[in-house]
């Protein structure tokens, strides 16, 4: 290659080295990544020469990149760039699952010839992860306590610490678990790369400190993660494990209840005493909900309806409340006392769909056609919403033809979902066991290749295999349902009685599609049914 030739490649990877750099300053704070300073201070052929390693680190072929690594490494021994390739070849290395290589003549090398590096920190850390990974606990034990204790304001030393918690928890060593959670809670300054790992810290402390019955530690937990405006609902969140875990057994009941007023007492202290503002009411109204949810998972059944009205009082018919109270009423089995708070909503149409909804969870189905019934005569003005909800009522009780005359009205008044409903007068149709009917309604839908499907099943309930595989095949010109559909059609010959054929079509999904699961389900089938054996891919196991 002429000189000149060698300034134009340079030339036209420099753009790519450009967004390379960005991308690589996006995130320069992550451990396999060459900061744009690191990027900077190299020469255009180092730069060159490194790019191509990165390029196929990016591509995940791990062996390609530990030799352009290592080519950077031979060829550039004293530049700035040396350690960064030589900790990316020794992760290639782990990669490869050649871990011991990796920690001896890669991670080791960098500490040791790189001392004062970036890198050298980043290869301390990874001796310990590789160690862990590889199950070398006690050796990766004292890799990472070390990270910890060199580098506590390092992101490294964040990584070592929930390295550490994972094999303490592997362990069930909950007093080291604790331990490095407070660390991460209260001694590790958060940043954007250290946050993630930060909070969920802050949120395993305080479950466990709830748990234990150190509310107090518990609510400290939380409040070095959320603000006052964000702690009521957070600590009711967080609460609520392990009160339902304590509550549910009758040694620790004593001790869930003692959560549950500890709770209770913080919530009302949080709060405002001045509701004036719109923040200071969705607090109150936050806190009052806490209070209302704990009580019921406390199981002070006599005290609920009364925490839910509390909050109906103060903020004028509260739906939500409301629908709350109506659920802890269902999960009592109590459906008349749900279906009474119900028709206390303030959206009166929404409160008596649910009443109508609750008949049919019960399966009171005339109750649930009255229902609909009134609830379209009361809101007329949203009967496109009301009118689905009459004609699953109608489906649910076996009523088809009513069904489908209610479908049949949306098609003609709800015209720009025309589509939708005439899918489901096919369905119902079909549901009804009316298979011509339902064909006939399939086909008019707009919806390849899922009308086909239908279509072709029900060819196949009407005892009429040669229409079902006609529609199979075209089916299977949609690339995504091809496997699925020529599945079909081997179970359609089947039951046909088509024996040979049959067994031609399993084999054919086998060769067309073996990495497929539905190869896998022709390949099985093969096997048990016919004790025919195929590899996927078509030919004939020895």
């Amino acid at each position: 290659m002429t000189h000149d030739q060698l300034k134009h490649v340079f030339r036209s990877v420099a753009l790519v080295l450009t967004l390379s750099i960005c991308s690589a300053n996006s995130s320069a704070d992550e451990l396999d990544e060459l900061p744009l300073d690191g990027w900077k201070q190299l020469r255009e052929v180092e730069r060159y020469q490194l790019q191509i390693a990165e390029k196929y680190w990016r591509e995940q072929n791990w062996n390609t990149a530990a030799a352009e690594y290592e080519k950077f490494m031979e060829l550039y021994e004293k530049s700035t760039g040396a350690p960064f390739a030589q900790l990316k070849w020794a992760l290639a290395q782990v990669k490869l699952r050649k871990q011991n290589t990796a920690i001896k003549e890669g991670f080791q090398t960098v500490i040791d010839y790189w001392p004062d590096s970036p890198q050298a920190i980043a290869a301390a850390y990874y001796i310990g992860r590789t160690q862990k990974e590889i199950g070398r606990t006690r050796e990766a034990k004292v890799a990472l306590k070390n990270v910890v204790a060199k580098h506590p304001a390092h992101l490294v030393g964040v990584y070592a610490i929930h390295d550490l918690i994972d094999m303490a928890t592997a362990e069930n060593d909950t007093a080291t678990k604790v331990e490095l959670w407070k660390k991460l809670t209260f001694d590790i300054k958060r940043t954007r790369d250290s946050n993630g790992t930060c909070v969920q810290a802050s949120q395993q402390l305080a479950t466990h400190s709830f748990r234990e019955g150190a509310f107090d530690d518990g609510v400290k937990a939380l409040a070095t993660t959320y603000n006052a405006a964000q702690m009521p609902s957070h600590v009711v969140a967080y609460v609520r494990t392990p009160l339902s875990e304590l509550i549910g057994q009758e040694a620790s009941k004593a001790k869930a209840l003692k959560l549950a007023d500890q709770s209770i007492a913080w919530l009302k202290s949080a709060s405002p005493t001045d509701q004036s503002t719109p923040e200071a009411k969705t607090i109150a109204r936050q806190v009052l909900f806490g209070i209302a949810d704990l009580t019921a998972l406390a199981q002070r059944d006599d005290q609920v309806p009364a925490a839910y009205d509390a909050i109906v009082k103060a903020f004028n018919t509260d739906d939500e409340a409301l629908g709350r109270l109506a659920a802890w009423y269902k999960s009592k089995m109590n459906y008349e006392k749900a279906r009474e708070t119900y028709r206390r909503y303030a959206d009166k149409g929404e409160g008596l769909s649910l009443v109508g909804y609750s008949y049919r969870e019960q399966q009171n189905w005339p109750l649930a056609v009255q229902t609909y019934t009134q609830l379209l005569g009361q809101d007329p003005e949203r009967k496109v919403r009301w009118k689905p909800e009459l004609a699953m009522t109608h489906r649910g009780a076996h009523k088809w033809p009513e069904a489908i005359a209610v479908y049949e009205e949306l098609v003609r008044e709800d015209v720009a979902n025309a589509g939708r409903w005439r899918w489901e007068v096919a369905n119902t149709h079909r549901d009804a066991g009316q298979y011509k009917e339902a064909i006939g309604h399939f086909r008019q839908c707009e919806n390849f290749p899922e009308n086909y499907k239908q279509m072709a099943w029900c060819h196949r309930k009407l005892k009429q295999p040669n229409e079902a595989i006609i529609l199979y095949n075209q089916v299977a010109s949609d690339k995504a349902s091809a496997p699925w559909a020529m599945l079909q059609v081997a179970y359609t010959r089947e039951e046909a009685g088509q024996t040979e054929p049959a067994i031609q079509a399993f084999q054919q999904v086998c060769k067309r599609f073996p990495k497929d699961q539905h190869a896998s389900t022709a390949h099985a089938h093969l096997q048990q049914k016919y004790k025919i054996s195929v590899t996927l891919g078509g030919a004939n196991e020895e």
